[in-house]
């Protein structure tokens, strides 16, 4: 008897598991599309008359419009990090794009869904969301595979179209299951370079690119909302639509995003459209935070956040109730990371925003939503208010450091190719120095830069050099135009004055390991090979996971017959990059050199299928 009741008590406890597992499920299920560099101010229903984005401006129609929604961070991958961990870039550790992993003992709202039950996956346009970064925990689907879009001997590329990664998501959508689902869409089609996408809107947006990639996503959201509706899925499922940073687009001297903490850059488009909750037409006008979004979305799908976390829940005032404290925190280092500039941090609060640099700016943001007439002179009573202010929040943040996480020489050219820091020093934690230059002073000089290289390109070298000497005068941490400088002298036999610019560059800038590495490629050229190896050396100090640092490095040893640390180099840089030929070509010398001769032959087959055209067939005495 007592077997037939444990029995009897197994299969009970199975048939209610699967009761559970096979039951419909009555929790809605989640759509979040995120939007990269999309302001807010270029979407229709934010009051742009030149807009094409019926789709959206139908959702925020249908739902709740946030008016005043600033992210964290005018970067990507912090700016998705505080999305989904409700934590500020200083409190989960990511500053920066491709220079750290987000801790694992940091829940995301993917965690907390999926321990809710929930079939979770996510479908990323760019290389910057890769999985290694931290943010795919928590999914069982992390779609950041771009080799089948792009089949090119590089695995990693400058971004996936909006198409084809919404074409995955409805192919797992498509898919039968019993469990709610969340579904995370990232497009990043609005990131440069723009596209005017004349097979679909004719010459429409010819002088407006960025406006086509806006519409182009307009669309591909369209799509998977219609599939929604068409399954009946509409009403049952949370809709979250929210920008990770915007664009300068020329405010301000800047072009593309991560410089300054102007609201080009910070206030991105926010909208939630829940038919069970929430009344269609709603506008939130108070300020709201990157961090609020996702207890938001937690509240909203009825589910407790276990989290500790600095954002809080919208739910009431999306609901008509109390509105939240309109407080908001920006931060960025690229300045620092980049060129040595000052770091900027911003705070804004009511209609009054706050902007601590070199020297702090304060504007009226409702006398002055474009940031044009700095107050910071005309009240210096409320920049001393908004100082403290913003002092006493940073206090109470507790500060994480990043998670170092290794990059291929590969990736960082992609990183590169999208405009992110490449070869500096990994964000520090704690106090920056002081009196360092402004990025508002420096970031005209980007004008005079482009003016010089135009005029080198066109053959008035003199004209082009004496224009970069002026903002390197100016500017003389400017990383881009110290580079710029020395190698147009190098290229026209001023080898000597190259030398120096890079020299010159290290004495205010020591920890440049661009100036390392560019000082090291011109000593290696002129045979001086121990003073390279000393600047190599002193670049893979900065940044060991540098694979062309490594490779030159092992050349530089290998010219000095140490041919034992030459292959540790250039081992080095074949792990950090697989695919790099003429890394395998100077190996499978060193190789043959050992008497290693299959090993070598193998490294020269390497090198001829990464870079036939660069590399003959191994030599006969090798075979």
């Amino acid at each position: 008897m007592r077997r037939k009741l444990i029995l009897f008590g197994v299969a009970a406890g199975v048939l209610t598991g699967l009761a559970v597992l096979l039951r419909p499920y009555n929790r809605p299920h989640l759509l979040l599309i995120t939007l990269d560099t999309t302001r807010a101010d270029r979407l229709g229903c934010y009051g742009y008359p030149q807009a094409h984005t019926p789709v959206l401006d139908a959702l925020a129609a249908a739902g709740v419009l946030c008016e005043h929604a600033y992210t964290v961070a005018p970067l990507t991958l912090p700016a998705h990090s505080s999305l989904f961990t409700g934590l500020y870039p200083v409190e989960n550790g990511i500053r920066t794009n491709g220079h750290g992993r987000l801790d694992d003992a940091i829940p995301t709202l993917a965690e907390v869904l999926r321990r809710r039950g929930y079939d979770t996956s996510a479908f990323v346009g760019s290389f910057v969301l890769n999985g290694k970064f931290g943010l795919d925990r928590g999914y069982n689907t992390y779609d950041d595979d771009f080799a089948s879009d792009y089949p090119t001997n590089d695995a990693l590329h400058v971004e996936r179209t909006g198409g084809s990664v919404v074409d995955a998501a409805l192919e797992w959508l498509k898919a039968p299951r019993s469990r709610p689902f969340f579904c995370w869409v990232h497009l990043f089609d609005p990131h440069s370079p723009y596209l005017p996408h004349t097979d679909l809107f004719g010459d429409e947006f010819a002088e407006r690119p960025y406006d086509a990639e806006i519409a182009y996503v307009d669309q591909q959201i369209g799509r998977i909302l219609e599939y929604l509706k068409a399954r009946g899925l509409e009403s049952q499922t949370l809709v979250v639509v929210v920008g990770d940073h915007g664009e300068g687009l020329g405010e301000h001297f800047e072009q593309a995003h991560g410089m300054t903490l102007y609201n080009a850059t910070l206030h991105v488009p926010l909208i939630f459209r829940y038919p069970a909750q929430l009344a269609p037409g709603g506008r939130l006008a108070a300020n709201v935070s990157m961090v609020d979004v996702s207890p938001t979305i937690l509240d909203l799908l009825g589910a407790t956040d276990p989290r500790k976390i600095s954002g809080k829940s919208l739910k009431p005032a999306l609901l008509g109730g109390s509105k939240p404290l309109s407080f908001c925190y920006g931060a960025t280092d690229e300045a620092f990371l980049m060129n040595g500039w000052s770091p900027l941090r911003s705070l804004t609060e009511g209609h009054w925003k706050y902007i601590r640099t070199a020297r702090p700016e304060l504007y009226d943001l409702e006398a002055d939503p474009r940031e044009e007439r700095d107050l910071a002179e005309a009240s210096p009573d409320k920049l001393r208010d908004m100082e403290s202010r913003l002092s006493d929040f940073e206090s109470r943040l507790v500060t994480r450091a990043e998670v170092q996480v290794r990059i291929s020489d590969a990736e960082r050219r992609t990183l590169a190719s999208l405009g992110y820091i490449s070869g500096s020093a990994r964000p520090a934690v704690g106090p920056t120095p002081q009196n360092l230059p402004d990025v508002k002073d420096m970031l005209p000089l980007g004008l005079d830069m482009a003016e010089a290289e135009k005029l080198i390109r066109r053959g008035s070298v003199d004209a082009g050099i004496e224009k970069l000497r002026e903002v390197v005068r100016q500017a003389p941490s400017h990383t881009a135009a110290n580079w710029s400088l020395a190698w147009t002298l190098w290229e026209h036999s001023k080898q000597d004055e190259g030398l120096e610019v890079f020299r010159t560059l290290l004495a205010v800038r020591p920890e440049s390991q661009n100036a390392h590495f560019g000082l090291g490629l011109m000593l290696l050229q002129l045979d001086r090979f121990d003073d390279a190896i000393t600047e190599f050396s002193k670049a893979l100090e900065i940044d060991p996971d540098d694979a062309e640092v490594q490779y030159h490095l092992g050349r530089a040893l290998l010219s000095t017959n140490h041919l034992e640390d030459a292959l540790t180099h250039l081992d080095a840089a074949v792990e950090l990059n697989p695919k790099y030929a003429a890394a395998y070509h100077w190996r499978a010398k060193l190789l043959a050199r050992f008497g290693r001769v299959d090993a070598a032959n193998a490294d020269y087959r390497k090198a001829l299928k990464f870079a036939p055209a660069d590399h003959p067939e191994p030599n006969s005495e090798h075979k």
